[in-house]
């Protein structure tokens, strides 16, 4: 008897190990999307008839559980983050949350997120399905340009090809972008309400950025398509297109950068080192030519990718030549930078893949503008400025400063058929595996750590770590049934 039971005591630490599973067992990540149903001409509202539960074998070999939610819908859409916030709290990895709709949709998630109490760049990574018209982030995120179609058809092919494909992405991060516009007392600032301009009460706007943020001609251009919108990516896109030919033909009411915007400052004040100025008394660094506008780019891509307008090859906008380090740099939208260039006209915009004509002003950030009065006979000056592709009309701006947020952590498309050619035009860095300042593991980081536990220590797991491990699996599965006690059926 004492023999045989010391032998199970010695073999006992061993056995328990054993017990341990050594294959990672079908556990489930759970997907929220949120989706605008009026973007993409009303497709969005497909997604929202698609059975719930939605739970389906990813290719990578772990299950997927996709909640889906309306924005619209503002029960739907509380009952979304809330559930959001509870698997956030209650899971040691970042939740995938993926949005369906316009390039604006993203803020729009992060927003009703942040309301939740929810550390959005520590425990979120946003993915996006491009439901809008030009869906630039989209594009350079690698989910490309067009509206998905047929969500519904042979057993929802589409959406499970979608989801493959989070579940594979990977993170990398993006910057937010404050955007502050101020005008004078007697000023103001108008938008497209319905097909009329409208004004708003305020003085002042503060906004997000996560693509660009422009001051001149194409926004006026951009103001003017609101007015025509349609609930088509196409004909929007046609639209924008006979908007900026009929804008353009209006020779006396282009807008010129030289005559809107006295100073560019380097910083959060006029106090900052100047980067250029247009007034003729000032002793700064004069800006090329006659430009029509001037853009801050977070994002290489605009007007549906027609535009990549910074490219090291491009000339400089400044006189005497801005430093090399302040803009031989490639386009990052993680590098706390952003990339500043002028156009000479809106024709460069769909001329750009031909004939490259975007000067390159800075890159960096904070950016200080400050503008002109309104010239001498004159009680009311006009400028157009877009956010994201909000366009706005300022009468007698006064300033605008654009300040660094927060990043935020975006999903990648490394299945990108056309992500060749986006290698042109950014930085390496996009594609990078994430860095060492993505402090909460993924998904399938937990996943791993957990599961091949065993594998990795073999007979030197004492008892004590067999212990451990099989508590985190038996955590891990809790996570997996939060939403239902008993494992929904596969879709």
């Amino acid at each position: 008897f004492g023999a045989s039971f010391l032998s199970r005591a010695r073999r006992g630490p061993r056995e328990r190990a054993r017990r341990v599973s050594m294959a990672a067992p079908d556990i489930t990540e759970q997907i929220f999307f949120f989706v605008n149903p009026k973007s993409g001409g009303n497709k969005g509202q497909d997604f929202l008839k698609v059975p719930q539960p939605f739970v389906m074998q990813a290719a990578t070999g772990h299950t997927v559980n996709l909640h889906i939610f309306s924005l619209i819908d503002a029960a739907k859409r509380e009952e979304g983050f809330t559930k959001l916030k509870l698997t956030a709290d209650s899971v040691g990895h970042r939740i995938k949350v993926i949005v369906g709709g316009g390039d604006g949709t993203v803020m729009w998630a992060d927003s009703e997120a942040t309301k939740k109490g929810i550390d959005t760049p520590r425990q979120i990574d946003f993915g996006i399905v491009p439901l809008g018209t030009g869906n630039d982030f989209s594009r350079v995120a690698g989910w490309g340009g067009k509206n998905p179609s047929k969500i519904l058809q042979k057993d929802c092919a589409v959406l499970r090809n979608l989801v493959n494909q989070w579940a594979k992405a990977k993170p990398r991060p993006h910057d937010v972008w404050q955007v502050s516009v101020d005008v004078e007392e007697d000023g103001g600032i108008l938008k497209v309400d319905g097909k009329k301009e409208a004004e708003l009460k305020e003085k002042s706007i503060s906004l997000p950025m996560i693509n660009y943020f422009s001051v001149g001609q194409e926004s006026k251009v951009g103001l003017n398509f609101d007015k025509h919108r349609t609930k088509s990516q196409t004909c929007n896109l046609f639209v924008y297109a006979c908007q900026g030919v009929s804008t353009e033909l209006k020779c006396t009411s282009i807008q010129h950068v030289s005559e809107l915007v006295s100073g560019m400052y380097a910083g959060v004040s006029s106090e900052a080192p100047a980067i250029f100025g247009c007034d003729e008394d000032a002793d700064e660094p004069e800006i090329v030519g006659n430009p029509e506008c001037l853009m801050f780019l977070n994002v290489n891509s605009y007007a549906g990718g027609m535009g990549h307008f910074w490219s090291t090859d491009a000339g400089v906008g400044t006189d005497p030549a801005p430093n090399d380090e302040d803009v031989d740099v490639q386009a990052d939208p993680g590098d706390g930078r952003l990339e500043c260039v002028t156009l000479p006209n809106i024709a460069g915009i769909a001329l750009d893949q031909v004939a490259h004509q975007a000067r390159r002003i800075h890159s960096g950030g904070p950016y200080y503008l400050e503008f002109f009065n309104p010239p001498d006979g004159v009680d009311e000056l006009h400028a157009y400025c877009e956010i994201d592709g909000e366009f706005y009309h300022l009468v007698n701006p006064s300033h605008c400063k654009v300040v660094f947020l927060k990043r935020l952590q975006v999903l990648q498309n490394i299945d990108d058929a056309d992500m060749a050619e986006w290698q042109k035009w950014l930085s390496p860095a996009v594609w990078a595996p994430p860095t060492k300042m993505v402090s909460t593991p993924t998904f399938m980081d937990i996943q791993r750590s957990i599961f091949d536990a065993p594998k990795m220590m073999g007979s030197r797991m004492t008892a004590a770590m067999a212990d451990a491990v099989a508590a985190n699996q038996n955590m891990v599965h809790s996570v997996q049934h939060m939403f239902d006690k008993s494992k929904p059926p596969r879709a």
